[in-house]
């Protein structure tokens, strides 16, 4: 369904402080019952005041509406709340808008975006940023330059991405985002994210993860290093790899980060102190 923007009941100024209210307070209400649900009601208040000024009823009405469940991803799925503010914003006008259609389009959406959101944020973005900050850290003693960029550019990034997708629902309605979801743009994208985000996994695994075989075989005439020798030769820091693996083994099967971390300080203690592992 496409929407029509002319004699627009909402202005500017409440449509960017509802948006700057999703960005910036996504998580203050976060709770198992609504998720975010509460502060989608709370970046409806400017709305709610243009829609509907003079009729406290609907007002009312409004925001039980858009106080349910809800949970996304908050900088790719704010184009659903933009999409949103347009519906409602359709209703206030007059325009036959079924209730049913806002929640289902809100509860059809927020999953797909959320896949997409998390895999490209969170498996691309924040580990290319924090491989290039790390190194950035680790170039002379004491530079504490890499944690000041990494902070501002994350915050810049998410601020930018979310405002552009928030205005672009309002602005192009429901039609543009189904699209994008239905005619394969978005596996494509899905994959693209996955295989970069293997590799850039793959290289902070080898840059950060140092774990070595100390084991070493004497002879008459020379030492055979297993580290050297066998693993090195046979697959370059494939021991990281693999207690990255247990690791996430570890976590599949519901173990909680304090027993991993307390079974990697008993695992090198143990080892180490038998000389198996080195560092």
């Amino acid at each position: 369904m496409s929407l029509n923007t002319n004699d627009k009941l909402v202005t500017t100024g409440a449509l960017k402080k509802a948006w700057f209210i999703w960005e910036t307070f996504p998580q203050t209400c976060y709770n198992y019952e609504r998720m975010m649900g509460q502060v989608v009601a709370h970046m409806f208040v400017p709305i709610v005041k243009c829609l509907y000024g003079d009729s406290p009823e609907k007002r009312k009405e409004l925001m039980k509406r858009e106080i349910e469940f809800f949970n996304v991803h908050i900088e790719f799925g704010a184009c659903i709340l933009g999409m949103i503010i347009a519906l409602e914003e359709e209703k206030a006008k007059g325009n036959d808008i079924p209730n049913d259609l806002i929640r289902n389009l809100k509860t059809s959406l927020m999953g797909p975006l959320a896949g997409v959101g998390d895999t490209i944020w969170q498996g691309v973005v924040i580990p290319i940023l924090l491989a290039l900050c790390i190194d950035m850290t680790h170039a002379g003693s004491g530079n504490f330059w890499g944690s000041i960029v990494y902070a501002v550019v994350i915050v810049a990034a998410a601020y930018t991405i979310s405002y552009k997708n928030f205005m672009f629902g309002y602005r192009a309605g429901s039609n543009a985002v189904m699209d994008f979801l239905e005619n394969g743009t978005i596996n494509k994208i899905l994959k693209g994210a996955s295989v970069m985000g293997c590799m850039v996994m793959g290289g902070l695994i080898v840059n950060y993860v140092k774990v070595n075989c100390g084991i070493e075989i004497p002879s008459e005439t020379s030492v055979y290093s297993m580290q050297k020798d066998f693993l090195d030769t046979v697959m370059p820091s494939i021991l990281p790899l693999a207690s990255t693996m247990g690791i996430f083994y570890l976590l599949k099967k519901r173990w909680t980060s304090i027993k991993i971390i307390g079974l990697i300080i008993v695992i090198s203690i143990v080892l180490g102190g038998l000389g198996i592992l080195t560092y």
